[in-house]
This record gives structure tokens, sequence and C-alpha cells, in this order.
């Protein structure tokens, strides 16, 4: 099935997809260290600074997702972003102060958020024009987005740890203008329509004028399992980020393991995700998108129950990614699926409401991390953990079902 991808505009937004986790992968994995170690930040600091990260990075996307299912151009949308990234990561390398991080580095980091949504979006018109389905497209593109996780992350700890962040900011700020670089000389001014040509393509991000009129509120609205899958994405993505932020930390200072290990769990969990999305699409088009998301919600919950009450060493670490890798390799590459599916009539809006639930996520995080962690261990994060994700399974129920 593969090979009837194979084609130039597929390897484009294959490098794009890359050049997207590859850049996040160079500089999240080391954010929580960067603020502690160099900027020299406490843990309110640490949790106001992805608070505020998140909650401009919501209403900026949000907005201009608006205009992408009307009238803006989505290739521009996604040059900006990729653009504000480079600035952001310019931004910390040039000015590691708190001040000017939590400002001006928020700022480029909101804008930067809207280019991989409007990827996935662009990527999803192009699927359904091309093949008359979008389900195993995005998830090959999703995949590709972890195979950066696979490659970049213990790279990024062994260059932070031998040259500090400099080293990984300066190839994050590569990858961030080689994709505004792709995306201007391969992808269309307007969306897929008619002909694979920019030329013959029709204006707008929707492709038609009614998608574009229409409300995204109005739609949440009429129907409520909008709501709940947005609910269930936020604490399935505060789970995951949470670990992510207090996981480093934990293992280095409560655990007082290699400093390297973070970024081989981080890996390892990474390259097993790359095989459950690709089979993850191919059940999903038999059992249906809800049962494979109710799957990775058990696993998630099953494995932060895990990591709360076994006891914790560098190989056990590394065999409970299985489980991680189960969580998030159904939820990344089905759960944007479910969200388009809901809303099939707004792309642009639907995933970046999906995006918007990963950043709300993150906002609900950092300030767990910092409360959690104040009460003296980062363990307390992953009891949380568990009970977050069994919530979600239970919210889950509640969602309508797809046809793909």
């Amino acid at each position: 099935m593969l090979k009837s991808y194979l084609n130039q505009r597929f390897f484009a937004f294959i490098i794009l997809i890359f050049c997207s986790g590859s850049s996040l992968a160079m500089i999240l994995p080391i954010m929580s260290l960067f603020l502690t170690n160099e900027v020299g930040v406490n843990d309110f600091q640490l949790g106001l600074f992805f608070t505020c990260s998140s909650i401009f990075g919501i209403f900026v996307s949000q907005v201009i997702a608006r205009f992408s299912d009307e009238r803006i151009s989505r290739r521009l949308l996604i040059m900006l972003g990729y653009f504000a990234g480079a600035l952001m990561a310019l931004t910390y390398i040039i000015c590691p102060k708190y001040e000017a991080i939590i400002t001006i580095g928020i700022i480029f980091s909101s804008i930067s958020m809207i280019a991989t949504p409007q990827v996935f979006a662009l990527a999803r018109e192009y699927a359904l024009f091309k093949y008359g389905d979008a389900l195993m497209f995005t998830s090959y593109i999703r995949a590709v987005f972890s195979l950066s996780w696979v490659i970049i992350p213990p790279f990024t700890y062994f260059l932070f740890t031998q040259y500090g962040s400099f080293g990984s900011f300066s190839m994050a700020i590569g990858l961030f203008v080689t994709a505004v670089a792709v995306t201007f000389f391969t992808m269309p001014a307007k969306v897929f329509a008619g002909h694979d040509e920019p030329s013959s393509a029709v204006s707008g991000g929707a492709g038609n004028e009614k998608a574009g009129q229409l409300s995204l509120f109005r739609l949440i609205a009429t129907d409520k399992s909008i709501i709940y899958l947005f609910i269930v994405f936020l604490f399935l993505w505060c789970c995951n980020t949470a670990y992510l932020i207090s996981m480093p930390i934990y293992i280095t200072r409560e655990l007082d393991l290699d400093k390297s290990l973070p970024g081989y769990m981080m890996g390892t969990a990474a390259l097993l995700e790359i095989p459950v999305m690709i089979i993850g699409g191919v059940i999903a088009k038999r059992t249906g998108l809800k049962n494979m998301l109710l799957f990775s919600c058990f696993f998630g919950w099953l494995f932060y129950l895990l990591i709360s009450v076994v006891p914790l060493c560098g190989w056990v670490l590394l065999v409970l990614q299985l489980f991680n890798a189960l969580f998030i390799g159904i939820l990344a590459s089905l759960g944007m699926v479910y969200m388009q599916e809901l809303l099939p009539s707004v792309p642009g809006q639907a995933t970046t409401l999906y995006n918007n639930s990963v950043n709300t996520g993150n906002i609900i995080s950092g300030m767990m991390v910092t409360l959690l962690m104040s009460l003296g261990s980062a363990r307390y994060v992953f009891y949380c953990g568990t009970i977050l994700t069994l919530i979600a399974l239970l919210l889950l129920l509640m969602v309508r079902k797809v046809k793909l």
C-alpha cells in the first residue's frame, strides 16, 4: 500500500513532518533542564513558562486556523510558523534570560505552533484529492514524526551534556529554515482541487465557500462529542507532557541514574511507536477509530500505573516504554484523524483544535508538575497520570463513532 503513495509530493510532506518532529525533539526534551541549569529558574518559573507558552499558543493558532479554512494560503501559514520557530530558537541562544524567554520567546513559540497542524491539514486535503482516503496517508507521515523522535532525542541529550543548549538550538534553527525552503518550493499556494497543480486550484483553505463560513463554535454547540473528545485528548496529552517534563528531573535527581537515560527512553518509545502507528491505521479500518482510542487510553493507564508502583531502574524504564508506545502511537496517529472526521468541513480548524487539546494539556501539566513536585517527588506526577487516563477512558465512551 505504501508504494501507491510514493511520489514527489509525498516525499515533500515527509521532509516537512520530519523537520517538525526533529526541531521539537531538539528543543522540548531539554527545555526543563535548559531553564533550570542554564537560565537558573525555580520550580514556579518553570511551570509558569510552560503555562504561558501554551496559553498564547492556543489563542494564536486557533484564531489563525479559522482564516486557514477561509481564504489564507496554508503554504503561507506553514512558512510563517517555521520561520517563527527559527526565531524562537535564536532567542534562546542570543538571550538566555528568563525575561526574554517568557516574552519574546513565547511570542515566536506561539506563532510557530501553526506550522505542524497546517501541514497535516494540507496533507489530509491532498490525500482526499489524490487517493480518496486520508487515514493511511496520515498514519504514514505521522509515523515519520515519531521516527524523528527515535533519532533526535539521544543526539539532543548528547549535545546538551557535551556542549550545552547551543548545539541543540542551532540544529533546530537549521531544521526550521529547511522546512521553510521545502514549503516554498513544493507546496501549492492554493488547495488541491481539480488538478494537482497550484495554478488550477481554487482559492481558500477549505476548498469551498460554504466550508469557510462554518463556525467552529456553532459545530461544537450541535455536537457534544467534540467537547468530550477535546477533554479526552486534553487529559491524555496532559499526562504525556507532565511525564516528559518531570521524567528527566526524576531520573537524574531522585533515582540518580545515567543522565543520558531519558534520551534513550524517548528514542525507544518513538521507535516502537512507528509500527504501532502503521498497524494501528490498518486495524482502525476494521475496528473503528473509537475502539482504537479506547485501547490507547487503556495502555496509557497501564503505563502510568506500572511506572508508579514498580521499582524502577534503567532496564525497567526501557521495557515500560512498550506500553508508552502503544499509548502514544495510537493516540498521536489516530487522535487527529478522529477529530478531523468529527469536523470534516473545517479541516484546518479541526486539526488545530486537536493540536490545542495538546497545548491545553500543556497548560495543566505545567501547573500540575509544579504543584506535585513541590510535594517532594516527581512520582506524584505518575500517580496523577494513572487517574487522568482512567477518566479519559470513561469520557471516551460518550463520544460518538465515526465512519471511515
